[in-house]
């Protein structure tokens, strides 16, 4: 077994780890927001922090390192000169920074407006308000999209 398939098989784990952070959330979050149960919606939310914290940060973490050393270490590839590895970098950049924390963050107001909600078995307008904000479901969407993406431009090195 070479070094170039160890990082293969490594990476794969990890990108898998991502993916399955990252559709647990979609899924957690969509469902969480066609309820109208405040308790199964607040369970939702609570499996979509828990994938969000147990999956999708390590994933993203292990399989960005990952495959910038992967990307680097490539004998048959030069990644500065082609613009590969800087495409990687953006792309996953633009995941970790912008992305998870806008899900992040509105993940975690909900959340918390609906454990409030919850406690005192009244929906406030700020819920409301936050439910009909689909900000944390659009950038879980789009992480979605862009994870084949990412996997794509790792594996099938130019």
């Amino acid at each position: 077994m070479s070094e170039n398939d160890i990082f293969r098989f490594v990476f794969s784990l990890a990108v898998l780890i991502y993916a399955g952070g990252v559709l647990a959330l979609n899924l957690a979050l969509s469902r969480a927001w066609r309820t109208d149960d405040p308790v199964e919606r607040d369970v939702l939310f609570v499996s979509a922090d828990r994938a969000h914290t147990r999956l999708l940060l390590p994933g993203i973490i292990i399989s960005g390192v990952l495959g910038a050393i992967w990307g680097i270490r490539a004998d048959a590839v030069d990644p500065v000169a082609t613009g590969w590895l800087l495409a990687v970098e953006i792309l996953y950049l633009l995941a970790l920074f912008i992305l998870v924390p806008g899900m992040f963050a509105g993940l975690r107001r909900v959340r918390l407006l609906s454990l409030q909600a919850r406690k005192t078995g009244a929906i406030s307008d700020e819920l409301e308000d936050a439910l009909a904000d689909r900000g944390p479901l659009t950038f879980a969407v789009l992480m979605l999209v862009l994870l084949p993406v990412q996997a794509a431009l790792i594996t099938l090195q130019p």
